[in-house]
């Protein structure tokens, strides 16, 4: 390990450290326990079983993205598995790049179509969170204590436009970035230089496979698709929420469904900073508190919540990362062992 990623994750763990901290003089590791023994299991079933159609919709998605290119549904998943592992693991949401690592470097995929569908798949994923989050602001947002609801509601509708508006111009947009690209190599004199040829062809290609995708007219399903990943999402967490919450002494039905998705949004807006908490720990948590605490909610039931929440999905989601990675590699394991 580089001197550089030694010192980065030196300052995650210091980030993780001083956020848990706080968070803990809001409430305690015994409540923290109790919490997480008292887990309501029928809910916690519902959690993940959700979560698992979850992830069989967005391998569909894939699928569908990468056809006419033939994939077995038992490598798509694992790919998602992996991918769904190592997307909140790294900062800046890098982790979700290993979508194209895995199809290019283990499956043998070229990097223009492992990245043209990476790109259209990113776009509905951010797409489809405006809707959600104009209905989280107008049904629990609106008036709720210290919040600025049309200032939200304006954040919101802007976000829904912008998104929509990269996805309808999307080859366009990548010819403009290519552009820039290239302008960038001519600056620093290196465009001459072999790498950075490949790469601007690569860059070409992966545009070629943007504009199959649109010509292939699956908008509508692919929104679908999309749509319903990220109400499996809202709706397993809810479940979840709601398992942890039951030891608290609060039904499921006292749980605001559109709240939750404002707690949700921001803390998984902190997977875009640069520098946070290891594996989110920390801000992830510190972020959920403060938006349920704006809605005026016990800063201790934020706490407790949102740390049981993290512990519990990336405990799911790392197991099953983990087993995708075992299984994608024992038959490659094999193969290499079988040669001469």
């Amino acid at each position: 390990m580089t001197r550089k990623k030694l010192f980065t994750a030196a300052i995650s763990l210091f980030v993780s450290a001083v956020l848990l901290a706080y968070l803990f003089t809001k409430t305690s590791f015994s409540d923290l326990t109790r919490t997480l023994a008292g887990i309501y299991l029928p809910a916690l079933g519902a959690y993940l079983g959700i979560s698992l159609i979850a992830v069989w919709l967005r391998a569909w998605r894939a699928k569908l993205l990468l056809a006419p290119q033939p994939i077995s549904w038992k490598d798509i998943v694992l790919v998602t598995l992996i991918r769904n592992c190592l997307d909140d693991l790294l900062p800046a949401r890098i982790g979700a790049l290993s979508y194209i690592y895995v199809l290019t470097q283990r499956l043998g995929y070229s990097f223009e179509i492992a990245a043209s569908t990476f790109a259209v798949g990113i776009v509905y994923d951010f797409l489809t969170l405006g809707p959600f989050l104009l209905l989280a602001v107008l049904s629990a947002g609106w008036g709720a204590s210290g919040i600025s609801s049309p200032a939200l509601l304006a954040v919101a509708a802007g976000y829904l436009a912008a998104t929509a508006l990269v996805l309808w111009k999307i080859v366009p947009l990548a010819r403009f970035l290519l552009r820039l690209y290239v302008a960038s190599l001519k600056a620093f004199k290196v465009d001459h230089k072999k790498r950075a040829s490949a790469s601007i062809e690569k860059f070409r290609m992966t545009i070629t496979g943007l504009q199959d995708i649109r010509g292939r007219k699956i908008d509508a399903l692919l929104f679908v698709q999309s749509f319903l990943i990220r109400l499996c999402k809202y709706a397993s967490i809810y479940f979840l929420l709601g398992a942890l919450l039951k030891s608290r002494g609060i039904a499921l039905s006292q749980i605001s469904f559109w709240s939750m998705i404002l707690g949700v949004t921001a803390a998984e807006m902190t997977a875009l900073l640069p520098i946070r908490g290891l594996a989110g720990f920390g801000t992830w948590e510190s972020a959920w508190a403060l938006a349920f605490g704006l809605m005026a909610l016990p800063s201790s039931l934020a706490v407790v919540s949102g740390l049981g929440i993290h512990l519990v999905t990336n405990v799911w989601e790392y197991g099953l990362g983990l087993l995708g990675i075992l299984l994608l590699e024992i038959p490659l394991l094999r193969e290499r062992r079988a040669r001469p």
